[in-house]
C-alpha cells in the first residue's frame, strides 16, 4: 500500500492558526517521520507520499531535507506560489506541489495571474495538488481542461459532504479529463461518495491516503487505513491494488 497522503511538520506548521483549539492539541507539535513510521508498522504500507501542511517554501524546503534520504517515503508534495515566478521555486526533491485553494476567495484558480503561473509549472512536470471546498470543483475542471497533460489531483474527493447532487454532479464532470485523479483521504470519505467517485473516474484516477496524523484525532492509523481498505472490499484484487497503489504509483512517477 502506498499513503498517498501524510503529513510532517515542523515547529512552524505546529504553530499555524488551523491547529489551535483544544481538538487538535495532540497534534499542535513538530510530527516526524519515525513516529509515523512506527504507526504503519503493521499497517501494509510500503511507501508513503508526504503532503505539505503549510503554504510555506521554507517548510516545504525542510520537508525535502527531512525525507530526502528515507525509504519509506516515495515522494514529497510541497508548496510553491502558483502566483509568482517559477524560477524563484526551488523545486528539487518534489513529485508535486500543493494549494489551498478552499482558503482563497471563490474563483482564485481563475485569475489570469494564477493560470499564467500554472502554465508555467504544467511545464515543469510536476504533478498540481489542490485542496479545495465543493465550490472550487468547477474551477478545478477549468484548470484541468486548460492543462490536459498536467496530472491535477484533488484531496480529500472534493469535499463530498453527504455525497449530494450537486457534488455529484461535479464529480461527474471531471471524468472525461483523464488527467484528473481524486484521493480517498480525509473524514469525508463515505461508501456514497466513493461509490460516485468509482463510477465517475474509475478505481484507475483514485487513491488512497490516510491524512495523518490529521486523522489521528478520530481513530489510529491502522484504523484509518483499516476502514479505507474496507470500502474497496467490493472491487476486483487489480482494481483494489490500483487504488491502493498503482494510482499513486503512476501519477507522482514514483519509483516501485
Amino acid at each position: 500500500m502506498i499513503d498517498s497522503h501524510m503529513h510532517l511538520w515542523g515547529a512552524e506548521v505546529a504553530a499555524a492558526p488551523w491547529l489551535a483549539g483544544d481538538r487538535t492539541a495532540s497534534i499542535r507539535r513538530p510530527v516526524a517521520l519515525d513516529e509515523y513510521a512506527a504507526a504503519a508498522g503493521n499497517c501494509g504500507v510500503d511507501g508513503a507520499v508526504v503532503v505539505t501542511a503549510e503554504q510555506s517554501g521554507a517548510e516545504t524546503a525542510r520537508l525535502v531535507t527531512a525525507c530526502s534520504q528515507e525509504a519509506l517515503v516515495r515522494g514529497v508534495v510541497g508548496w510553491a506560489d502558483l502566483a509568482g515566478d517559477i524560477d524563484a521555486a526551488d523545486l528539487s526533491g518534489l513529485v508535486g506541489i500543493r494549494h489551498s485553494v478552499m482558503s482563497e476567495e471563490p474563483g482564485w484558480l481563475r485569475r489570469p495571474r494564477v493560470r499564467a503561473g500554472i502554465a508555467r509549472y504544467a511545464r515543469a512536470g510536476l504533478v498540481l495538488e489542490l485542496l479545495v471546498s465543493r465550490r472550487d470543483l468547477g474551477d478545478a475542471l477549468a484548470c484541468a481542461a486548460d492543462h490536459p497533460s498536467m496530472v491535477i489531483v484533488i484531496d480529500h474527493l472534493g469535499d463530498p459532504g453527504g455525497a449530494d447532487a450537486p457534488w455529484q454532479a461535479r464529480v461527474r464532470a471531471l471524468a472525461p479529463h483523464a488527467n484528473v485523479r481524486m484521493k480517498l483521504s480525509g473524514d469525508a470519505v463515505r461508501p456514497a461518495a466513493l461509490d460516485v467517485a468509482l463510477d465517475a473516474l474509475g478505481p484507475g484516477r483514485l487513491m488512497i491516503g490516510s491524512d495523518w496524523p490529521v486523522s489521528s484525532l478520530r481513530v489510529p492509523l491502522h484504523d484509518e487505513l483499516g476502514a479505507l481498505t474496507a470500502l474497496l472490499d467490493p472491487l476486483s484484487d487489480s482494481e483494489r491494488e490500483q487504488v491502493l497503489a498503482g494510482t499513486a504509483i503512476d501519477s507522482y512517477g514514483l519509483a516501485v
